[in-house]
């Protein structure tokens, strides 16, 4: 299989400011875009094409950290809020949290970003085989 030039290089970073109005999600998304682009530029996995699913990554992982912060200040659980139910209620930011979870976790294992997926974009270096006493003993090793 003979590879096709024009899919290498940097997606060009969408505006965050289009999607986004809190300058905090604006900001977390432009540093993990950074992140994620020079993960893959490293391992040589960059393409224009990726660029669609970078995005797509990035944006849930500023949900995931809006639904984060929510969680961990009001808890998985939220009180009751009326005086006769005495039972809480689930937190929907946790519903919120764990679906960008799952999203992250396919995109990212899709680009190859997890260390035991990177065998799938990036080759294998073969090194020499190292020379071992035991050689001598066994004789030569065979091919």
């Amino acid at each position: 299989m003979a590879a096709i030039a024009g899919g290498d290089g940097m997606p060009a970073e969408p505006d965050w400011a289009e999607l986004y109005a809190d300058d905090l999600d604006i900001a977390l998304a432009g540093e993990e875009w950074g992140v994620v682009t020079r993960e893959l530029q490293a391992l040589n996995g960059l393409s224009v094409a990726n660029g669609n699913a970078i995005k797509r990554l990035v944006q849930f992982r500023v949900q995931y950290d809006r639904a984060a912060k929510h969680v961990a200040e009001h808890g998985a659980i939220l009180a009751p809020t009326s005086r006769k139910t005495k039972t809480g209620q689930w937190n929907p930011y946790w519903s919120v949290m764990r679906q960008a979870d799952e999203a992250i976790r396919a995109l990212e294992a899709e680009l190859g970003i997890p260390p035991v997926r990177r065998s799938k974009i990036t080759k294998v270096v073969k090194t020499a085989r190292k020379a071992r006493p035991s050689d001598a003993y066994l004789g030569a090793p065979r091919s």
